[in-house]
């Protein structure tokens, strides 16, 4: 479980990066919890965020939403 909240979520002090390490064909809903008393819950599908709520919304300047990896070539 800790490896998909850390390829979901990752910090650098006050800063926050959403999908840092998820592939970009897996679709996932989340509700995670950060430093400060921040709460990220969200729906990402077919290779998009769908939706992004940051609790509290003072906190969502400091939320950075990567690009997910290209899925990795696979032979036949």
């Amino acid at each position: 479980m800790k490896t998909f909240q850390a390829m979901l979520l990752q910090t650098d002090g006050d800063r926050i990066f959403l999908l840092p390490a998820w592939p970009r064909h897996w679709d996932v809903e989340f509700k995670l919890h950060a430093p400060a008393q921040t709460t990220l819950e969200g729906v990402y599908r077919n290779g998009r965020m769908e939706s992004l709520r940051v609790t509290p919304e003072s906190r969502r300047a400091d939320v950075t939403v990567l690009s997910p990896s290209p899925s990795p070539a696979t032979d036949g």
